[in-house]
Order: structure tokens, then C-alpha cells, then sequence
């Protein structure tokens, strides 16, 4: 079966094997007759005789590489020059027989799938961009003959990458600089220590970041720096930290000094701690008895963390205690502790990120003599440069690891003000206004932007112009941004659900202390108060699954209007779904929280609707009539409860719902419809509907939308007299399409 070419992805090629229809378009000027989009790096070149005694091949003669190409310059906008096309990785492994920087990119590319198809391009980008203070003559009689300016100058790299096929890149890509010429010359590729990471440049990170950045990076500073200290505990009742010096653990209410792991306990044995064995590993030496059973990860970052100065370190698995179920620590240790688990990782002075393996036994390769091996590769084109490759940015790294897609982690990353990074075999710092790495120095106070700051994509234009280049989102601007965070963090995977909520607790907290108003909470992981009406409309990603029973309530463990109530990914439209108002009206529920938590109490108007399959968003079309179960959920439309006239059914909204609702469709004039209708219930005014919902949103006719849910009536009654519901799904439909119901209002309590 052919493959359709969709313009909007010009960075995507179909897999070997599958051809390319070509699609009418108005973007006809990116096509050449072969139906493959020109770009930028596709340009014609003049090249040289191939010659394999010169040791480059006619491309790389051709670019003449110089280490004044790579900066440092003025950042005055400036244009980058274009990219280069080498040739598929099987041409480029060819070459690299006589020529050494192909042979460099190829032994680099050692993740390669489509050897045969992989295009391989090398662009110019933006690398670190720091102030620089430049004096010059001044011809004002009242200066000294000099005057001083503020400069913002740039360096450049060059980054190896391919086009996408299919859906993925065909190799991970990277990145070439200049080998620095002596050890630590800025802003040049450092060389990595083969087996170990470098502890003095670890140390300097840390010095550096203190001396340079201040309270800004470092809680314990902001504490030192009151003049009249505060009496009030930062942690309430305490939290359990290691104590490396007497290694014990040790209970302290106050701020010190401690670092803090990160890390993925996967499937091994992980070390934890108990009430039987609480009282042993609070005697001084309690904890190296204990020890040799803690997984490798734990005692690389003990040591680690004792190395750079440290006396304490938190680790979850034996700062908490993990069989906490008896009366004795209830209600005193482990929901307290992970109650303060937003603070314990906002606190520390440094978080240490395992993240180069798959479970608690990977450890922070480097840490220990020949725990590591180096991937870098060094090509020399000159006296003057020699070119190596570093590693892909740290932040896409970060992406393929199993650290990325757990729960806890995010909140942990997030929330952190200092991290050591510890992935594909490399270390890296960030804080709150630097990053710096092993395999480049970068270490510099007035730094602005470093390479894994920004996102590259490719050139589209047919003319010789550099690739376009945006900056990567910054995590700590989104803790505002309570609909983008749900949305990342319910992507991610929990080993035990019933930590749903518990894990994005320590950023919601985060939130409601700095962000919002006082009359804002979280309940189940949703906002409440001004936010409620909001709050309600998040959508599911995958068929939703509602999750497991409470045995001891008889209920959900989380009601269904609560994204933690669900086992899938949820997301908000956020400009739409949050510029709903909480103002009462027609169109507008009255919607509060009940004496129990668990249910919301509603005054809401209801009516009935039937399901239908008209898909007119910008997704991929439902099937007509699938012979099997799809893997994942269905965008139904709605159209009204009947259809007097015998016409066409009208599409009026549209909404996600899991498979179930089709066995009873049946087909009518060419659409597949509902038999039976649904109830449903008007939550707020809207904004619009989205290009997912009804690709026209932009130019159909201004009528006025509403968000609505469907709901499904319980047989157990609710308080008051209340009908008992449940959630079955949100979407929106046109106001105007309620006006041919009855007029109907019900007092509701959603569980």
C-alpha cells in the first residue's frame, strides 16, 4: 500500500519499501519531479576530483574547514552559513576508507538504521552566545580616551543528523567543535578522562555556580543570607537523611547542606528500609553494615556525594520507610514524607541524576576508576584544528532513558534547583541559569544560551539559508502551566498506580504556595476552587480505563472526574479549556465540592444526544467498519437525540469515548449512528472548537460552543437527593444545538 506524502512533515521520507504518493498541494514549489521536497542542503555543488591521497574527501575539501569558522563572532543576527549533504551513511562508510572526517561521522553514526536511505546532513548552528566586554577608543573629552560597551558574541558547531524515515530519525544525532588547544580553553571541546569523570571540573561546577549565581541556585544560601534566621522547621515533623560521617541515618527538621538522587529502581532487589531495621541504621555505622546490599546507583551517588563535600544524602528507598502500614508510623513518617517530597528535592543543595541505565544497579558510570568507557572520536584537518564529536544534547539524550519516563522523576526534575546529570556515558550540570557538560568548556559567569538550549529543524527553502532554530521549553517556566504539566507528566509510566497522584503532589504543592490565589487547591490532582470549572475538561489520549477498586471504600480509588481516576495520558486544550469562565448563567453549571471530597455536587442542565462516525478534525479518519477492536480510543460526533426532517444527520460537536459505544451503531445514509441516545450535561461556555475537532474551526461560521460531558447515571443514590453519576467523556458542541431540547436542569453528584 502506497504511502501518502503529507506536506506539513517536509522532514519525512517513507520507510524502505513503501513508495510516495504525491498529494495536490499549493507547496507544489518544494517539489522537484522526483515528488522529494528540495531543501536548502539538497543545492548543487561544484565539486572537486576525488583524490584518496589527500586524506578529505571532495566535500570536506570543499568546505575547508577552519577553526576561525567556528567563532567566536559578533551575535548581531548575522546569517549561519547553509548546510552540507554528504550522501547516504553507506556513501559516507565508503569514503570513510580514505577520508577521515567521513570516517569520524560514520563511526559516530553507531546507532544506524536504512544505512542504504539515511541522508546525512551536516548544518551550522548556533552554539554558546555569552557578553563580552569590549573597550575602545572614545573621543569625548570628559573619558579617560576609553569607553567600555557590552557585546553579546557567539560561537558556532556543526551538527550531523539525518531526515526523518518513517517516524524516527535514522540515527541519533551530534554534534562536531574544535578540540580545545590547551585544557580548559573556553568554549571549545574538552577531552574526556578515559574510565573516570573528572572530580576537580565537578568540584569547579559547584564553586562556580555558588560564587557566580548565588541565592538564585541554592536554598541553603537564600537561609543564610536572612539577617534574622527563621525559627519555623523547613521540614514539618523532620526529614531522614544519611549521614555520611557517622553513617547513620539521621532525623533533622532544619535546612543542611545534602544532596539528593534521582534515579529508577526497575526490576532488582532495592534495599529498603523497615521498621525492623529503622532502629539498626540510625546507630552511628548502622548504614555501612548495611551497605553491601544497597544497589549499585545508591553507593555511587554515597560516594560521589562525600567526594565533592558533602555530609548528607536523601534516597527514597532508605530515607523512607517502605513497609509503613502498622499505627505506630502512620500518621508520623511515610505520608508525611511523601507529602514533603516537593520540598525535599526543592531544597537540596544538588540533585544527582541516575540515568544511564535501566534499574538501580546501572550506577553513575565515571564515579569509580574504569567504570566508563569514552565515545569520543578526534579527526585532525590542521595544525591549527582538530575536530571532535560530542555527544547528542544532554536533553535528548535524556528522552530515550528509562529515568525520562518514570513518574516520580518528573516532578524531581523539575523541582530540583541544581542537577548532575549522569547519562550516555557523560556527566552534565545544570542549574537555574547554566549548563555545562564534560565534553565542552563552557564555563563561563556571563553565558546566555548553550546549543542544548535550542531545537534545530531542517531548511525547507529552496535557496542556500541556514536551518531554522527555536529554543528548546524551559521546564521551570511551566510550573504556571498546571494543563501542560498534567499533560507531560501523566505520559510517564508508575510502577504502582495508587502513586498517581503522589507523584505531581510535590509540584501541586510548589503551585498553590507561589502560583495561585488562596481559594485555590488540589484535590485528587485537580484544581479547585476558580480553577474547578477548567479543571474538568482534560481528554484522554489512549481508550480511557477507569482504575482499580478501593477494597476498603467500595469505590474507585479516584473519582472519574479526576484525570488520576484513569490509567491513560491525559491533555488540556490549554488556551481554550482555561479561558472558560466560573461566571454563572445559562450556559454555565453550578459545580462545588461535596462534604466527602471524592464527589462534586452539580446543578447542571441536561439532554440527550446520539453518537455518530464523522470525523472532521485533522486525525487520521475512523474506519467505517473495523472487523476488530482498535488499540486506541474514538473521536465520535454528536448529532441531535432525533431527526424529524430524514435529512442528513447534523454534525453538532465532537468527543472522545472509548471503543464500547459502537455495538450499537448502526449504518444510515452512509454514516454509522447511535440507536440509543446519550446523556449529556453543559459544563461551561467554550472558546471555539480546535483543528483536532473540526479542521474548518478557523472559517466556519461563528456560532457559539460549549463544553460538555457525557454522563452515565449511577444506581446508588447520591446526598441530599442528589442523582449519582459518573464521567464517560468530555467534548464540545455548538450552543445553539440545545435549543431544540427541553429545558432541563438536575442536581447531580459526580463520583
Amino acid at each position: 500500500m502506497p504511502l501518502t506524502y503529507i506536506p506539513r512533515d517536509l522532514d519525512y521520507l517513507p520507510p524502505p519499501g513503501q513508495e510516495v504518493t504525491r498529494l495536490e498541494t499549493h507547496h507544489d514549489d518544494l517539489f522537484q519531479e522526483t515528488d522529494v521536497p528540495r531543501r536548502a542542503w539538497n543545492r548543487p555543488l561544484d565539486l572537486p576530483p576525488e583524490d584518496p591521497t589527500l586524506g578529505l574527501c571532495a566535500r570536506h575539501r570543499l568546505m575547508d574547514l577552519k577553526r576561525s569558522d567556528f567563532g567566536p563572532r559578533p551575535f548581531n543576527q548575522q546569517q549561519l552559513p547553509p548546510e552540507w549533504y554528504l550522501g547516504t551513511y553507506t556513501e559516507v562508510a565508503a569514503r570513510g576508507s580514505w577520508c577521515k572526517m567521513c570516517q569520524l561521522i560514520a563511526e559516530a553514526c553507531d546507532d544506524i538504521a536504512w544505512p542504504d536511505e539515511a541522508d546525512i546532513v551536516m548544518s551550522w548552528i548556533g552554539d554558546v552566545r555569552w557578553k563580552k566586554v569590549v573597550h575602545s577608543p572614545d573621543n569625548d573629552p570628559l573619558s579617560n580616551g576609553m569607553k567600555t560597551t557590552e557585546e553579546t558574541w557567539e560561537t558556532l558547531r556543526l551538527r550531523v543528523r539525518s531526515v526523518m524515515i518513517g517516524r524516527a530519525p535514522p540515527f541519533t544525532p551530534f554534534d562536531l567543535v574544535p578540540l580545545g588547544r590547551e585544557k580548559g580553553e573556553l568554549f571549545n571541546g574538552r577531552g574526556l578522562k578515559e574510565g573516570q569523570i573528572d572530580l576537580d571540573l565537578v568540584r569547579t561546577w559547584l564553586k562556580s555556580c555558588t560564587e557566580w549565581h548565588g541565592t538564585e541556585c541554592s536554598h541553603w544560601l537564600r537561609q543564610q543570607s536572612v539577617s534574622e534566621p527563621t525559627t519555623v522547621p523547613t521540614f514539618d515533623p523532620f526529614i531522614r537523611l544519611i549521614d555520611l560521617e557517622e553513617n547513620c541515618l539521621v532525623e533533622r527538621s532544619d535546612l543542611v547542606e545534602y544532596v539528593a538522587l534521582s534515579y529508577v529502581w526497575g526490576r532488582v532487589e532495592v534495599f529498603k528500609t523497615s521498621e525492623e531495621t529503622i532502629d539498626e541504621l540510625r546507630v552511628p555505622g548502622g548504614i555501612l553494615e548495611m551497605k553491601p546490599l544497597f544497589p549499585r546507583s545508591l553507593r555511587d551517588a554515597m560516594t560521589l556525594a562525600q567526594r565533592l563535600g558533602y555530609r548528607y544524602i536523601w534516597i527514597d528507598s532508605i530515607c523512607i520507610i517502605q513497609n509503613d502500614n502498622t499505627d505506630t508510623y502512620q500518621n508520623l513518617d511515610k505520608r508525611h514524607q511523601i507529602e514533603q517530597m516537593g520540598k525535599i528535592y526543592q531544597y537540596a543543595d544538588l540533585t544527582i541524576v541516575a540515568a544511564s541505565g535501566e534499574d538501580a544497579n546501572a550506577g553513575l558510570p565515571g564515579v569509580e576508576p574504569g567504570t566508563r568507557e569514552a565515545k569520543q572520536k578526534e579527526v585532525k584537518i590542521s595544525d591549527d584544528l582538530t575536530i571532535m564529536n560530542r555527544a547528542v544534547a544532554w536533553p535528548d539524550a535524556l528522552l530515550r532513558t528509562t529515568w525520562e519516563e518514570r513518574g516520580w522523576t518528573y516532578q524531581e526534575r523539575i523541582l530540583s534547583l541544581r542537577y548532575m546529570y549522569f547519562v550516555d556515558g557523560t556527566v552534565h550540570f545544570q542549574c537555574q541559569r547554566a549548563t555545562w557538560s564534560e565534553d565542552f568548556a563552557a564555563e563561563c559567569p556571563s553565558l546566555e544560551l548553550s546549543a542544548a538550549d535550542q531545537v534545530v529543524d531542517f531548511s525547507h527553502i529552496p535557496s542556500e539559508v541556514p536551518p531554522p532554530v527555536e529554543l528548546r521549553p524551559n521546564l521551570k517556566f511551566q510550573l504556571k502551566r498546571y494543563p501542560e504539566l498534567v499533560g507531560q507528566y501523566t505520559c510517564r509510566n508508575m510502577t504502582y498506580i495508587t502513586d498517581r497522584v503522589n507523584g505531581i503532589q510535590g509540584i501541586l504543592n510548589v503551585i498553590k504556595d507561589h502560583f495561585f490565589s488562596e481559594n485555590v487547591g488540589f484535590v485528587h490532582g485537580m484544581p479547585t476552587g476558580e480553577l474547578l470549572h477548567p479543571g474538568l475538561l482534560w481528554r484522554p489520549r489512549l481508550e480511557p480505563k477507569r482504575i482499580h477498586m478501593d477494597k476498603n471504600k467500595g469505590r474507585p480509588l479516584w473519582p472519574s472526574w479526576s484525570w488520576a481516576g484513569w490509567t491513560v495520558p491525559v491533555y488540556y486544550d490549554y488556551g481554550a479549556d482555561f479561558s472558560a469562565t466560573s461566571t454563572s448563567g445559562r450556559y454555565q453549571a453550578d459545580i462545588s465540592l461535596g462534604p466527602d471530597a471524592y464527589f462534586l455536587h452539580l446543578v447542571a442542565r441536561v439532554g440527550r444526544f446520539r453518537l455518530m462516525i464523522e470525523d472532521r478534525g485533522n486525525e487520521d479518519a475512523v474506519p467505517p467498519l473495523p472487523r476488530v477492536r482498535p488499540t486506541r480510543l474514538t473521536r465520535y460526533a454528536i448529532t441531535h437525540g432525533t431527526n424529524p426532517d430524514g435529512g442528513d444527520e447534523e454534525w453538532i460537536g465532537s468527543i472522545w469515548l472509548t471503543w464500547s459505544y459502537r455495538r450499537k451503531f448502526v449504518e444510515h445514509q452512509l454514516k454509522l449512528i447511535s440507536t440509543v441516545t446519550q446523556e449529556f450535561i453543559i459544563l461551561s461556555d467554550a472558546d471555539k472548537f480546535e483543528r483536532e475537532e473540526l479542521v474548518e474551526a478557523a472559517t466556519a461560521e461563528k456560532r457559539a460552543v460549549v463544553n460538555v460531558m457525557m454522563i452515565e447515571r449511577r444506581e446508588d443514590p447520591g446526598t441530599d437527593g442528589r442523582v449519582r453519576i459518573e464521567r464517560a467523556g468530555v467534548g464540545r458542541m455548538y450552543r445553539d444545538a440545545w435549543n431544540g431540547v427541553e429545558e432541563k436542569w438536575e442536581r447531580f453528584e459526580l463520583a
